[in-house]
């Protein structure tokens, strides 16, 4: 079918027009994945909260005040007045929208073998709730959605120092996330020394069940072997975050944990699912 061009919202940031946020870089990817034709518009994170009202896209997680939390990624649909503000409500739009266009996200044939992981953490709290999807179509993805987000979440302080912000709101973005997270200053997140060597030895055995669910069909690169499908792609962009915002060194090791898996997930997306538009 003939595709109009959709408007998708990503965060803006110095390294654009690549992701690193990794609900944005899923999104991307199933739009890659999916041949469907995209540009895309770059928001500040201070003025997501502004964009997103005025496109009338309500917030789909709220803080644990109870207030919204804007975020993104956002797909708009002009020919639809249409507007999808949830990286899982986007795979499944795709889907259904473009059967024949690319691969395919939730294959009717998937072994389905992987999708009742659940997180070694999955009883942390967090101050800004990671996505539940609760009722939605493809549930089995949307649980291990939810836990995956909950792994990497889990250990997102490592590479909280060196998310790539916009230098003009850096200083006011990182009060606003400190202040999400009832903390006196986002400084306070930066870990180092044996702190950090503790943290990252943590988050290699907290990834080492998801890294094993990669070995289960052999021939790789991908959950299921040699097709991938969003559960990649969820995985995927968590994994694009680390590429985008460890130090180099910690991502050269992280890229070998577990056997390699990650870090072959990653080139395979990156050659055959480029981020970009």
């Amino acid at each position: 079918m003939q595709s109009e061009t959709l408007v998708y919202y990503d965060i803006s940031s110095p390294i654009q027009p690549r992701s690193y946020a990794p609900n944005p870089s899923k999104g991307r990817l199933a739009l890659s994945f999916k041949s469907v034709p995209f540009k895309t518009t770059f928001v500040d994170l201070l003025d997501i909260g502004k964009v997103r009202q005025s496109l009338n896209c309500p917030a789909t997680r709220k803080f644990d005040d109870g207030s919204d939390f804007y975020t993104l990624p956002m797909l708009a649909v002009p020919s639809q007045n249409k507007v999808i503000g949830d990286s899982f409500e986007i795979a499944n739009y795709l889907e259904d929208t473009y059967p024949d266009s690319g691969g395919c996200l939730f294959p009717k044939g998937s072994k389905r073998t992987v999708l009742d992981y659940e997180s070694p953490n999955k009883d942390s709290v967090f101050h800004v709730p990671i996505t539940l999807n609760l009722g939605a179509k493809h549930a089995d993805y949307a649980h291990f959605n939810t836990h995956v987000d909950t792994t990497f979440t889990s250990h997102v302080q490592l590479v909280s120092e060196y998310m790539p912000f916009n230098p003009e709101t850096a200083e006011a973005v990182k009060a606003s996330m400190a202040k999400r997270a009832h903390l006196p200053s986002w400084d306070v997140v930066y870990v180092h020394g044996e702190a950090r060597e503790k943290l990252l030895a943590a988050f290699k055995a907290n990834t080492k069940s998801l890294g094993e669910l990669f070995e289960i069909n052999e021939g790789g690169p991908y959950l299921e072997g040699k097709e991938a499908n969003y559960a990649d792609l969820i995985v995927g962009g968590w994994v694009n975050m680390m590429a985008e915002c460890m130090p180099a060194e910690e991502w050269k090791d992280f890229k070998t944990w577990h056997g390699g898996v990650f870090g072959r997930l990653h080139d395979a997306l990156k050659e055959s699912y480029y981020i970009c538009e």
